[in-house]
């Protein structure tokens, strides 16, 4: 049972890996070539991405935890 559970946690780190890689790719090559764009738009911030960072350097301290107590 531990093994699929474990398999679903990398999965989930991989998919939110995934959505910062969109997300960054947006930031970075798709909303500066925007011509009405807001300048004070905070959406390309990098508060959001940090907090997901964050998420997933947890998620994967618990992965690798639950990797090493696995017999």
């Amino acid at each position: 049972m531990k093994k699929p559970a474990l398999m679903l946690v990398a999965g989930v780190i991989s998919f939110q890996l995934l959505i910062i890689a969109g997300t960054l790719t947006g930031c970075f090559l798709v909303y500066p070539k925007i011509k009405d764009r807001d300048p004070g738009d905070e959406r390309c911030s990098g508060g959001a991405i940090g907090e997901l960072m964050a998420q997933i350097t947890a998620a994967s301290f618990a992965l690798y935890a639950g990797e090493k107590g696995s017999p």
